[in-house]
């Protein structure tokens, strides 16, 4: 009976470590995602710009012009002043920060920050190039997206 006892255990703690050996992590950089508040259904994912990521390997990716690329991308619709809720793919990293800013017409505003990932649009209309900048303890990730406010 011990023996039978002994073989299960064995049995289970190799079959329980396989399963952990098996596992295939993706140590990418995060995806980051624009949220709608008033419509869930609008969600649309920003577009990776720079990029300077270390994990099992290196990560680098160089956009020359950002504005361009933004302007390239579906645009999101929202009001003025709206709170816009964002989401960070899970991953295996540290945040050090996030930051938030609009273009338009070569003027940056930075936006604040709020406690639950997200931040308030600025009041005036019009078309705006949206960058999100993440520093994390594996390197800095930046996206684009292309907003408009109305």
């Amino acid at each position: 009976m011990k023996t039978l006892l002994k073989i299960s255990l064995v049995f289970l703690l190799t079959l329980s470590l396989t399963g952990c050996l098996g596992e295939d992590y993706d140590f990418s950089p995060p995806t980051v995602s624009l949220i709608n508040p008033d419509d869930i259904n609008q969600e649309v994912e920003l577009e990776e710009t720079n990029i300077e990521w270390y994990s099992d390997e290196q990560y680098n990716k160089k956009t020359d012009d950002i504005q361009a690329l933004a302007k390239k991308q579906e645009p999101m619709h929202f009001n003025s002043g709206q709170k816009v809720e964002y989401t960070l793919e899970e991953g295996h990293f540290d945040s050090d920060g996030v930051s938030v800013s609009v273009w338009q017409n070569n003027s940056e505003t930075k936006l604040e920050i709020e406690e639950i990932q997200s931040f308030y649009l600025p009041n005036e209309a019009g078309e705006y190039v949206i960058v999100f900048d993440l520093d994390t303890n594996k390197g800095n990730a930046q996206y684009v997206g292309n907003v408009v406010i109305d």
